[in-house]
C-alpha cells in the first residue's frame, strides 16, 4: 500500500492543483460595465494609496466583491465579510460601501458562464475517470501487462429476488 501512495503522489498533486485553479475561476465571468444594474453582484477595484508608494509608479488596487444597492454618480455596495474565529465558528459581518467616481478603477458585473461551468464538469468527471483507472491498475498490477494467461474464470450467481431481500433485511 505504501508503494502505491508514492507512486500515484506527484499525479494526484498535480491534478489537485489543477482542480483547485479550475474551481476558482470557472462557472463565473467579470465582464467590465460602466455601470451595473442595481440587485447585481460587482466587483470593484479600488486603489490603495499610502504615504510608501513611488508617486510614478500606478497605484495599487484591492477588489472588493458585493451587491449594488445604488448606482449613480455613487455607487453602494453591500458587503458581506466571513472572520473565522474558533474550531468551526465565524462572525459574518454585513457592511454598505460608497464609492465615488475618482474611489474607483474599474467596475465589473459577475455573470455566469455556461461554457466555463461545462468545461469544469468535464474536466472534473475525467479526472475522477483517470483516477479511477489509475488506482485500479496500480492494485491489480495489470498496468501495461495485458491480460492474465490463466486467471480464475467468471461464474454467475442467480438467485431469486425473494432470497435477497431476507439476506439484505437479515430475516
Amino acid at each position: 500500500m505504501i508503494g502505491l501512495r508514492r507512486r500515484m503522489r506527484r499525479p494526484l498533486w498535480a491534478l489537485l492543483v489543477v482542480c483547485i485553479a479550475g474551481l476558482t475561476t470557472a462557472c463565473h465571468t467579470y465582464t467590465p460595465v460602466s455601470a451595473a444594474p442595481p440587485g447585481s453582484t460587482v466587483r470593484v477595484q479600488i486603489p490603495v494609496r499610502s504615504a510608501l508608494d513611488d508617486p510614478n509608479a500606478p497605484p495599487r488596487t484591492e477588489a472588493v466583491e458585493g451587491q449594488v444597492v445604488e448606482n449613480g454618480d455613487t455607487i453602494v455596495l453591500a458587503i458581506r465579510n466571513r472572520m473565522p474565529y474558533g474550531a468551526f465558528r465565524e462572525i459574518v459581518q454585513h457592511d454598505t460601501l460608497r464609492l465615488g467616481p475618482d474611489q474607483r478603477y474599474q467596475v465589473e458585473v459577475r455573470e455566469f458562464s455556461a461554457g466555463r461551468s461545462v468545461a469544469l464538469g468535464v474536466g472534473l468527471t475525467a479526472l475522477v475517470v483517470g483516477a479511477a483507472i489509475v488506482a485500479y491498475n496500480a492494485v491489480t498490477g495489470t498496468a501495461g501487462e495485458g491480460l492474465p494467461d490463466d486467471g480464475p474464470q467468471p461464474a454467475v450467481v442467480r438467485a431469486p429476488l425473494g432470497q435477497i431481500l431476507d439476506f439484505v433485511l437479515g430475516r
